[in-house]
């Protein structure tokens, strides 16, 4: 499968959205709002917060500056105690740069940020380990080449001790989720055959080894809350098309077994959908789609049950949502 439009704006661009400002570390209330999102408002991104029903939205991330053209922040992690949101950011950046990508943290009020990474190649994809300790995110090796390449890392939480995880050469290794034990880790691994790009989800042990391939045509995956289930983006049943600059089957949200074994689709709606993310309580999945809107790919937030059903919109709003993560 060619990568879903939501996968794009990490390989396009890889994460063109971020921002952050200067900080300590520290620890807050967990709130009451437990999904945190990417609001994206005409290229600027932020990250918010909402309940489940796409209600009390509370930004935390800084509204455009003016004059800048970086692209705000995106890609918000929940820490497993739910005091603490990783996500991508540029600092105080004012062009829009790939580069200058680097993932930071922060308290769940939006206090409290610090950068975590600092370097000369996009910093992407964060996505914390299940005992809080580490944070592994996709790191850019060689964006200018004619196949790009970017690889796996991991840091402790407070940044230090990065190392690389896991490289392949001539492919992206995107979005990273750690297994509810600790022992694995998933991804999106992204080559480009004659130029055209392919997406699988691949798992790993948690320390580098053993990456194999377990659904083929995915991507996006996120682990259920029991372990023994993945939620993924695929556009495999050819189930409508999207088109931007060119025209390709839209993605739809799937379940199957960690193993791969017994995908089955979610939705069913021929809308380009992505970014799954399961309930913490496991019954639930809320994924983008610009179901509401397909004429100009309006992106809102939904919510399925996870056996499937009628998907129901939790936001509308004239900016676009995106990258929910529930926590």
């Amino acid at each position: 499968m060619a990568p879903s439009r939501h996968l794009l704006l990490v390989l396009g661009a890889l994460a063109a959205l971020a921002a952050g400002c200067g900080g300590g570390s520290g620890s807050a209330n967990a709130p009451s709002q437990p999904i945190a999102f990417t609001v994206n408002d005409n290229g600027w991104g932020e990250i918010w917060l909402m309940d489940e029903a796409g209600a009390a939205r509370k930004q935390l991330t800084p509204s455009r500056p003016e004059g800048s053209e970086a692209a705000g922040s995106t890609a918000p992690a929940w820490s497993p105690d739910a005091t603490q949101i990783a996500y991508t950011g540029t600092g105080d950046a004012v062009i829009q740069d790939p580069t200058l990508e680097d993932i930071y943290v922060m308290d769940a009020d939006g206090g409290h940020v610090a950068r975590l990474t600092e370097n000369a190649v996009p910093d992407f994809s964060p996505a914390w380990s299940p005992d809080g300790k580490h944070i592994v995110f996709s790191r850019g090796v060689d964006l200018s080449a004619e196949v790009p390449s970017a690889a796996l890392y991991v840091m402790d939480s407070d940044g230090s001790d990065q190392r690389e995880l896991f490289r392949a050469q001539g492919v992206l290794l995107v979005t990273p989720d750690w297994s509810p034990d600790g022992t694995q880790i998933a991804f999106t691994r992204v080559s480009f055959p004659n130029g055209i790009a392919r997406a699988s989800v691949y798992v790993m042990k948690s320390d580098g080894t053993g990456a194999k391939e377990v659904i083929p045509g995915a991507a996006e995956p996120d682990w259920a809350p029991d372990g023994k289930h993945i939620a993924f983006s695929s556009g495999r049943d050819k189930n409508g098309r999207t088109c931007f600059e060119e025209c390709q089957p839209s993605d739809e949200i799937y379940v199957a077994d960690a193993d791969g074994a017994d995908p089955r689709r979610l939705t069913n709606e021929k809308a380009q959908d992505g970014s799954p993310t399961w309930s913490p309580d496991g019954t639930q999945i809320a994924f983008v789609s610009d179901l509401t809107n397909r004429g100009d790919h309006s992106n809102d937030i939904y919510v399925v049950d996870a056996s499937g059903g009628t998907p129901k919109p939790i936001t509308k709003n004239a900016v676009w949502d995106l990258e929910p993560d529930w926590r």
